[in-house]
């Protein structure tokens, strides 16, 4: 930049409302602790010194975005608390305390109107790491990607939800078994087929799903529906290798 310095750029982005919450990092050989302490004081995300390892930099470089979203996400929680009780601030998704309560919804209007409701829980199998000196994606880093590609597969009726740890569950309702098989083993086919954080930590995950399936909502409680998905996860996960999908439709009360 012949007529001004990143100082000067990220200055003037700073101090424009249309560009103010752009990300600045700064990647230079300015390293003293004054160039630092300006940078930072200018509203730098991070100030990385040369010389510099490009992987590193993208791991800095991710860590400022999911600081950013971390923010944007606390905000979006402070003005709306309510919402807050009901979602993982991890992956955003709903959280095990607004799922349990809306299975209880879906099981009753699943009876009232005779239809199909089906609950599918997902869990990580294996995590491989492609680079074995950088090794895997952070397991966070991991359930947040894995979130978006569980959600993309899912339909706006859909409630998806991280229910606990690596345990992600969907209610799918209208959806009856061979439905809710077809709908996991799209996802598993292309959980397992992406490389995620590619190219920082590059990594395979596999994925097991639990299904079980209710034809009209009627079941002894609706908790038994996600019981019974969670008992067919567990023998899933006990397979070797080929099929990693247990259904069973659970009889009615």
């Amino acid at each position: 930049m012949p007529d001004l310095d990143g100082y000067e750029v990220c200055e003037r982005l700073k101090a424009d409302p249309k560009t103010r919450e752009t990300i600045v990092i700064f990647v230079t050989v300015k390293g003293s602790r004054e160039n630092i302490v300006k940078g930072f004081q200018l509203g730098a995300a991070d100030y990385i010194t040369k010389p510099f390892n490009l992987p590193m930099v993208l791991v800095r470089v991710e860590a400022a975005l999911r600081a950013r979203r971390s923010r944007d996400l606390a905000a979006h929680f402070e003005a709306d608390p309510v919402e807050y009780q009901y979602t993982d601030p991890l992956t955003g998704l709903c959280n095990h305390h607004y799922l349990q309560r809306r299975l209880q919804e879906e099981a009753e209007k699943a009876f009232r109107y005779n239809y199909p409701l089906s609950c599918a829980v997902f869990d990580v199998t294996d995590i491989l790491a492609l680079d074995e000196e950088l090794g895997p994606v952070s397991i966070d880093d991991l359930l947040v990607e894995l979130a978006m590609a569980i959600r993309s597969f899912s339909r706006m009726c859909d409630i998806i939800a991280r229910y606990d740890g690596t345990l992600i569950a969907s209610i799918l309702p209208h959806c009856p078994l061979d439905d809710a098989i077809a709908y996991a083993t799209k996802i598993l086919r292309e959980v397992e087929s992406t490389t995620f954080s590619d190219p920082n930590f590059p990594t395979r995950a596999r994925l097991s799903v639990g299904i079980a399936t209710c034809q009209n909502g009627r079941v002894v409680a609706p908790e038994y529906i996600l019981g019974e998905a969670m008992r067919s996860l567990l023998q899933a996960k006990s397979r070797s290798g080929g099929r990693r999908i247990v259904a069973r439709n659970v009889p009615s009360a």
